[in-house]
């Protein structure tokens, strides 16, 4: 763990709006370890529907554990992140036959929803808790995909084995199956063609193959295509996939809060393709106490009701919007849609700081006095998901992307000294 997460003593009786930053950032990595459990999963949140209101969520999504996880790269904290992979790895190895099945015939959407790799299983046992809804998600295959490629990339391939690399090759013919196709997506409705599932699944596989795509994240060139090949027809087949759908999310939404995983984590639309992605957003969806998902959402989470045109806000989208104009900032150059390069002044890239800085503080601003970011607020009324495991990663990664910036950049990104005192003035 960084040394000053290490040496940041929290003092419980303060709220968490009057800490500096490096303090509320440890202060949410701890609310984000209350969540996991000692097999290196995280429950989605606490909520254990105990009061009859709805589902349980302190059980595990297995796209929640890749993204809870993540905030423990930002931190330093690899170990973690490699035993939460690891137990996903295990997820999968109990639903191998399903996998291989499905790679070979599909089963159909409606019909067989018992023939695919469940979205949620059991904290404990991992079984699967119900078929009765869209388990179907591409966006999960090409995440696992991404990242593990990524891991290994950066020099954790040891901590693989030769059975981990036979599942990851039956998971690539599962996605070379049915991976350009109709799923239900990230927010678990469809069934319908969605750009962000096809984004992920073509980030998980250009991780695979690439051909120079992602070498500007690596130090050295590390060749993993190798272990899981992944072939020239399958990129061509996402990218026409990919290009069809783009800028819309699907065929009943013109975009979408999913949509911003293409830029982050995935990088994988051109650079005009990002701007006009996050212009949908901030035009379309965003609101004061988070981003809508989409338009005209109608779910609000259990034990809250809408008024009449009343969409939940969800504060995780704040966080995404923060780490996708960092990632922009980032870097003196971006790409265009005939992968050239567009190079970027400082003017233009600390502007994009600025837009980070700006909806990072927004979101600090909706988060509990005890640090925790809550699933959504319908009106002013807050979810009863809080913490919510995903959106408290995503808080950390995006504080720590911003001093990261700072750190390594201090003439031109320069963060507010409100913002380094306290989160709320």
């Amino acid at each position: 763990m960084p040394r000053h997460l290490r040496s940041s003593p929290v003092t419980s009786d303060l709220d968490f709006h009057q800490l500096p930053l490096d303090e509320r950032i440890w202060l949410s990595y701890r609310t984000l370890e209350r969540l996991r459990r000692p097999n290196g999963g995280y429950i989605a949140s606490p909520y254990n529907a105990e009061d009859g209101s709805g589902d349980a969520y302190n059980v595990f999504w297995i796209r929640d554990i890749m993204f809870a996880t993540y905030a423990n790269e930002y931190l330093g904290c690899f170990d973690k992140m490699i035993e939460s992979f690891r137990l996903v790895l295990d997820i999968f190895k109990r639903y191998h036959l399903r996998i291989i099945k499905a790679s070979i015939v599909k089963p159909n959407l409606v019909h067989q929803r018992g023939l695919f790799m469940p979205a949620r299983v059991h904290p404990t046992t991992l079984e699967t808790i119900t078929d009765d809804w869209g388990h179907h998600q591409m966006d999960v295959f090409g995440l696992f995909m991404y990242k593990t490629g990524d891991l290994i990339r950066k020099g954790y391939g040891f901590r693989f084995t030769t059975e981990d690399f036979t599942l990851i090759s039956h998971i690539r013919n599962y996605i070379f199956n049915m991976g350009f196709e109709d799923d239900f997506g990230m927010w678990e409705e469809g069934p319908e063609s969605h750009s962000s599932s096809f984004g992920a699944v073509l980030g998980g596989l250009t991780m695979w193959f690439d051909q120079g795509f992602y070498d500007y994240k690596y130090n050295q060139k590390t060749d993993i295509g190798t272990l899981v090949p992944v072939s020239e027809r399958m990129i061509a087949d996402g990218n026409r996939a990919l290009a069809a759908l783009l800028p819309r999310e699907s065929a009943s939404r013109p975009y979408d809060l999913a949509q911003l995983s293409l830029i982050w984590p995935y990088a994988i639309v051109d650079y005009e393709t990002k701007l006009m992605i996050l212009k949908s957003v901030e035009s379309g969806l965003l609101g004061d106490r988070g981003v809508r998902r989409y338009p005209n959402d109608i779910y609000s989470g259990h034990g809250t009701v809408p008024h009449d045109g009343e969409t939940a806000e969800w504060p995780l989208g704040l966080a995404w919007l923060s780490i996708c104009y960092s990632k922009l900032a980032e870097y003196n150059h971006d790409f265009d849609a005939a992968h050239q390069p567009i190079y970027l002044g400082w003017d233009q890239r600390v502007a994009y700081f600025e837009l980070s800085v700006k909806y990072f503080m927004q979101l600090e601003s909706v988060m509990t006095p005890e640090g925790w970011v809550p699933e959504l607020y319908l009106g002013k009324e807050m979810g009863h998901n809080t913490p919510l495991a995903w959106a408290q990663s995503f808080h950390i990664i995006s504080g720590q992307m911003l001093l990261n910036l700072s750190y390594k950049n201090p003439t031109h990104f320069k963060l507010p000294p409100s913002l380094l005192r306290r989160s709320v003035s």
